[in-house]
C-alpha cells in the first residue's frame, strides 16, 4: 500500500511555565501496522523566532516521518506462529459487537482444524518451505484415528479435507495481506469435496410417523419445528418465544447456540424471518402450555438442569431420545439434525419448487442462488411451499389414523 506523504504540523505553545515553544506533531505507523500520534518539542519561540526557522530544524532533526515501521515488526516464522496470529486478529474469542466478523461456530471448527490437523503436521515448517505438491499427498494420506466406531481407523471425507485445503489457503492469504510472503502455495492445491456417500434422508411417512406415533411433545416439537423451518442445530437451541410472532406465523432467528455459547446467525441470509404452518404453530402453542419456561425471553427449549438459564444440548437430545426411539420404530435413516434439513429440501426440489423458493426457506448463503432482487420478507411462494410441505405431512398422519380406526372397528 503506497503511503500519503505527510509534512506534520508545527505549532507555538505556551509551557505551564510560560515559556513559549515550538512543537512537532505528526503521525506514525507502528510495529503494529496502525497509525499513532507523536509529537517533540523542537525548541523555544527564542531559539527559532520563526515558524521557516523552526521548520530547518525539524528538517535537520529529519525524524523520518513517511517510514512504515510496521515492516519492522517480527512477523511469524513458521506456520504455527502465523496460525497464532490469524486467530488472534481474524478469529477472536468475544463477539465483534458490531455483529461483524466469523460466527462462533465457524471459529470453533477452524479451531479444531488448526489443532487437530495443520499445525501438528505444518507447525515447524518456514512459511517458504510449504510446497503445493507435499500438501496434496498429505491431504490424501489423512485418516481418522481407530476408535470404538472405526477399530481400524477410516479415511478422513473429502468434504473435511476440502476444508483443511481451504482453510491453509485463507492462512497464506492472511501472510500475503500482510507481506510476510509473496506467495500461496496453496492457490495449487487440488483437493475435491465431492462427497463419497449419498446422504441419507427421511421420506414423508417416516417423518409423520416418527413426529405423530413415536415422540412424545417435547422432542415431537422440536423436530417439527427443526423439520419445518430447516433450521441448524445451533439456531434450534438458540430459539426463545419472543422470537416467534404467533399473530404473523413467523419465526426471527437470532442467535445460534453451540456448545452453549451464544453467537450469531451463520450468515446474513441465515437471519431472514421464517414462515410457520398451523400445524406448527399449534404444536408450539401446545408445548408452551407444558413447559415451565414459557416466558418471553425463556427459551424454547430450556434446560431444566440448568433452571432454564441455557437451552437443552440438542446433539444429546439426539443421541440419547430421538434417535433410539427412531430406531426402535424402525426409522433408520435419521443420522442428526442435519438430516430433517436435507430432507425438508429434498422434498422442496421434488416438488418442482422454483429454486430461488428453495434457497429462500433453507436460507442458503450459495452463490448461486442468491439474487439481490428478492426481498428480505416472507414471499407468498415462499409460504406456499412451507405450507404444501406441512399439509403433506399432516395428510399422511390422518390417513394413518383413520386406518388405524377402521381396523379397530373390524
Amino acid at each position: 500500500m503506497k503511503l500519503r506523504r505527510q509534512k506534520g504540523s508545527l505549532k507555538r505553545k505556551r509551557r505551564d511555565g510560560g515559556e513559549m515553544v515550538w512543537i512537532y506533531r505528526w503521525r506514525e505507523i507502528g510495529p503494529d501496522g496502525t497509525m499513532r500520534p507523536r509529537k517533540k518539542v523542537i525548541g523555544t519561540a527564542k531559539e527559532f523566532t520563526s515558524e521557516a526557522a523552526a521548520r530547518q530544524e525539524v528538517e535537520r532533526l529529519d525524524f523520518h516521518i513517511n517510514l512504515d515501521r510496521s515492516a519492522m515488526a517480527p512477523h511469524p516464522r513458521t506456520i504455527a506462529e502465523l496460525v497464532e496470529h490469524f486467530k488472534a486478529t481474524e478469529m477472536p474469542e468475544t463477539e465483534d459487537p458490531n455483529g461483524d466478523g466469523r460466527a462462533f461456530a465457524t471459529k470453533n471448527n477452524a479451531r479444531s482444524y488448526f489443532r487437530r490437523w495443520i499445525v501438528p503436521q505444518w507447525g515447524d515448517y518456514a512459511l517458504s518451505e510449504i510446497r503445493t505438491v507435499e500438501v496434496e499427498a498429505w491431504l490424501k494420506s489423512l485418516i481418522l484415528e481407530p476408535c470404538k466406531r472405526w477399530p481400524d481407523g477410516k479415511r478422513l471425507a473429502n468434504g473435511s479435507k476440502k476444508k483443511i485445503r481451504d482453510l491453509m489457503h485463507v492462512l497464506y492469504q492472511h501472510a500475503r495481506r500482510h507481506e510476510w510472503t509473496d506467495r500461496n502455495p496453496i492457490s495449487l492445491v487440488r483437493q475435491s469435496g465431492k462427497r463419497e456417500e449419498i446422504p441419507t434422508l427421511l421420506s414423508l411417512e417416516d417423518l409423520a410417523k416418527l413426529i405423530y406415533d413415536v415422540l412424545g411433545l417435547r422432542e415431537r416439537t422440536m423436530v417439527l419445528l427443526d423439520f419445518a423451518t430447516a433450521m441448524r442445530r445451533g439456531e434450534l437451541s438458540g430459539n426463545k418465544w419472543e422470537d416467534i410472532s404467533f399473530l404473523d406465523k413467523v419465526l426471527h432467528i437470532r442467535r445460534s447456540i453451540v456448545n452453549q455459547r451464544i453467537g450469531k446467525p451463520k450468515t446474513e441470509l441465515s437471519k431472514k424471518p421464517v414462515p410457520l404452518s398451523d400445524e406448527v404453530i399449534a404444536c408450539l402453542l401446545e408445548w408452551r402450555a407444558q413447559t415451565p419456561y414459557s416466558a418471553d425471553t425463556d427459551y424454547v427449549f430450556a434446560s431444566a438442569a440448568k433452571k432454564g438459564a441455557q437451552p437443552l444440548w440438542m446433539s444429546r437430545v439426539m443421541q440419547h431420545w430421538i434417535k433410539p426411539a427412531a430406531e426402535k420404530a424402525g426409522i433408520t435413516g435419521l443420522k442428526g439434525w442435519h438430516t430433517l434439513r436435507r430432507s425438508y429440501a429434498s422434498i422442496l426440489q421434488q416438488h418442482h419448487n422454483d429454486p430461488k423458493v428453495v434457497q429462500e426457506a433453507l436460507r442458503h448463503a450459495s452463490s448461486r442462488f442468491c439474487l439481490d432482487v428478492y426481498a428480505q420478507a416472507i414471499t407468498e411462494e415462499k409460504r406456499a411451499a412451507h405450507n404444501d410441505v406441512i399439509d403433506m405431512l399432516v395428510n399422511i398422519k390422518k390417513r394413518t389414523a383413520a386406518a388405524a380406526a377402521q381396523a379397530a372397528a373390524s
